[in-house]
């Protein structure tokens, strides 16, 4: 005699099915593209913050939103985000203030952990005052 058959097993059809959702897998990967969006060439972050890309990205995240998925919703919003903020042209600097510039190569430890290279210091001294009650 036969075994019952196994239900949602069809012998005849695919053999290996991914562990989880093809739509999670989809976020997880769109995700990780917006945590690694510097590093993403910049052709590629261009057309996305082109007023057309931006808008359909955009407009894929509004569909991830009416078709109930949510994590994907964000998962595009960080994308869009990470993006954007990869791309911003801003450099830090020194707003009218005195600057002393570093001219010697010595480098505090945080700075060759961070791997920063300084070129000024905004402020030399520091006023400090005892605690008062």
């Amino acid at each position: 005699m036969n075994p019952p058959p196994i239900p949602g097993f069809n012998p005849t059809g695919p053999i290996w099915h991914p562990p989880i959702a093809s739509k999670w897998i989809a976020a997880i990967i769109v995700v990780f593209l917006g945590a690694v969006a510097n590093r993403l060439p910049a052709v590629v972050r261009s057309l996305v913050l082109q007023p057309i890309g931006f808008f359909l990205v955009s407009v894929a995240a509004l569909g991830s939103y009416w078709w109930g998925f949510l994590p994907g919703t964000l998962a595009i919003l960080f994308f869009l985000l990470s993006v954007w903020a990869s791309q911003a042209t801003n450099a830090e600097g020194f707003v009218n203030s005195p600057t002393d510039w570093v001219t010697n190569s010595k480098t505090w430890f945080v700075e060759k952990v961070l791997k920063e290279r300084p070129v000024g210091i905004q402020e030399k001294d520091v006023t400090t005052f005892p605690v008062q009650d």
